[in-house]
């Protein structure tokens, strides 16, 4: 499975390979959280989860591909950037607004499917640890 998911990520662009393992477990928790709150939790609260998991998801994935792209542009890299970062900025609030008045999503349960990409950051961060890295 990882090696179908690796290659799907890698023909959208994500061409690191620590940003596709990023990408991946971004993936991977959102999807084992979204089967905890099926299991454990109230109609509620599994929407809001799986609104958070997926607008955060969508981010982060859209954030990867971006910041694999400037990296190579010289100069003039700050409009893209914050075309981008506004974009998602309006869309994310539009989605949260819509989840939160009309679908009754839980508040609590939108801000944990949220933090999964914090979770995903600090697994990656914990992964590091150990590694020898060279000095510039």
């Amino acid at each position: 499975m990882n090696v179908w998911v690796e290659n799907f990520l890698y023909k959208r662009g994500l061409v690191l390979p620590k940003v596709r393992f990023l990408v991946r477990n971004q993936l991977y928790l959102s999807v084992l959280g979204t089967i905890v709150f099926i299991l454990f939790f109230p109609l509620p609260w599994i929407i809001g989860f799986v609104i958070g998991a997926a607008v955060g998801s969508f981010n982060f994935y859209f954030l990867a591909r971006l910041a694999q792209e400037l990296v190579y542009i010289p100069k003039g890299a700050t409009i893209p950037l914050l075309f981008s970062f506004y974009t998602r900025l309006i869309v994310t609030g539009i989605i949260l607004y819509v989840a939160i008045v009309f679908w009754n999503a839980n508040i609590f349960a939108l801000l944990i499917g949220l933090s999964i990409i914090l979770l995903n950051v600090f697994i990656f961060g914990i992964t590091l640890v150990g590694q020898k890295f060279k000095e510039a």
